[in-house]
């Protein structure tokens, strides 16, 4: 009985997703969309790589409606589909490099990538995928264990004992040419009032920290203190948080530009080895910096794998990224389920644009315009997420961070969702 309500289920799905979707596939297994000899790749994975190549493809559309849209004079909808599975071609050579060349996750790598998927399943993507049955694991694949598998097989060409590995002194070379080790504190220029509002101190305020901040600064040139020190005074003395921070970054890196000051950047670079400064940022913040000899640092950094990782892709991610494009691109022996293809396409995530609806139909227009913000909002979010799953995979992110925003369209997302009680779970 409960077999025989999913097939008319099904068939009410089909009737009702008729006029968006490619075709119904009752009776078809529709729970892969892509096999090897070795591997087979569920097509929740796929779904995700299609959401993705529909939201980089809004940003390079000749046209917001993305039905009518070319990409290199393609039409948008076919170079979507073609971007995703070639995605999913650079994830079957993943699995099967990690497999020939012997590589595994250890169960510390194992947890954060579930963490990873199920923090961003949670706070990003739950929204987006619902109704289109992708499982957990599939989601976990595309989204985070692919990132993991990109670090551990660029590390196994170009790291120690690897066909292109990089030599010690070399990577010695680089980190002391190209990244700056300091350490600081900053102390806000705001007060909070009795009510827990914000508000920007006045001039006498901002010299009475700034001659209390120069009071550590004359101790740490002497010798007397330290930046991590005066912090924990200044914090006890004020009863305020302790914002001491160390840092080794490239200081022209895109971490370092996003999560830095650019006044911060400019001054450490600026700055001699044992070096301490008091600097005002943006007037919001007074910092209190000292730059350290970078080549203290060199035996520590490079003794962490994930450090290595992030400085060899650095300098050959680019390299790698092309190499994998090039071998999908040439890739030969996959079969692809037609069924799963014909099935999920970028319609699920078509919104028609605000300005091609009739006049009349306000709130349908209300409706879509809502839609089209949220998937904005979405995609950002997830752009930064990607680039925090892994510091060693934030450089990775050179690969991944090229996502934008989408949103998944009401009707065909709920036609799946009926759909899928006919078909094993994506």
């Amino acid at each position: 009985m409960k077999k025989r309500k999913a097939w008319l289920a099904g068939l009410l799905a089909c009737a009702v997703a008729a006029s968006s979707l490619a075709g119904c596939t009752i009776g078809r297994d529709t729970s892969w969309v892509a096999k090897t000899e070795t591997t087979t790749v569920p097509t929740g994975a796929y779904i995700y790589e299609l959401y993705q190549a529909y939201s980089e493809a809004r940003g390079q559309a000749d046209n917001d409606d993305m039905k009518k849209a070319k990409i290199d004079d393609t039409d948008a909808f076919t170079w979507i589909e073609n971007r995703a599975k070639q995605s999913i071609t650079e994830l079957v050579i993943l699995e099967e490099d990690m497999q020939e060349k012997g590589l595994s996750f250890t169960s510390e790598e194992q947890d954060e990538i579930k963490q990873a998927a199920d923090n961003a399943w949670i706070q990003q993507y739950r929204s987006v995928f619902d109704g289109m049955d992708i499982e957990e694991s599939s989601f976990e694949l595309a989204y985070a264990q692919r990132q993991y598998m990109i670090m551990k097989v660029f590390s196994s060409i170009y790291d120690n004992g690897g066909e292109k590995a990089v030599s010690e002194d070399d990577m010695r070379a680089y980190f002391e040419e190209h990244y700056a080790d300091f350490d600081y504190t900053s102390v806000s220029l705001t007060t909070t009032d009795e009510d827990g509002n914000s508000t920007e101190m006045n001039d006498e305020q901002k010299a009475e920290v700034k001659s209390e901040l120069d009071g550590y600064l004359s101790q740490i040139q002497a010798g007397t203190t330290t930046v991590k020190d005066a912090s924990a005074a200044y914090a006890a003395a004020h009863d305020v948080t302790d914002n001491y921070q160390e840092a080794t970054q490239d200081l022209d890196s895109a971490m370092a530009t996003y999560y830095l000051p650019s006044d911060l950047i400019s001054a450490v670079k600026e700055m001699q080895n044992g070096e301490t400064r008091l600097l005002e940022i943006s007037g919001t913040y007074y910092v209190l910096v000292t730059k350290n000899d970078i080549t203290q640092k060199t035996d520590e950094y490079l003794s962490d794998q994930d450090n290595r990782t992030s400085l060899l892709y650095e300098q050959y991610g680019d390299e790698f990224t092309q190499s994998l494009e090039d071998e999908a691109a040439s890739y030969e022996g996959i079969e692809w389920n037609d069924a799963s293809l014909s099935r999920f396409t970028p319609e699920l995530f078509y919104t028609e644009p605000v300005s091609s609806q009739p006049a009349s139909s306000s709130t349908a227009s209300e409706t879509s315009s809502a839609a089209e913000s949220t998937a904005s909002e979405t995609s950002s979010a997830a752009e930064s997420t990607a680039s925090e799953t892994s510091s060693a995979a934030e450089s990775t992110a050179s690969e991944t961070s090229s996502a934008a925003e989408s949103t998944a369209s009401e009707t065909s997302s709920a036609a799946e969702s009926t759909a899928s009680e006919t078909s094993s779970a994506a």
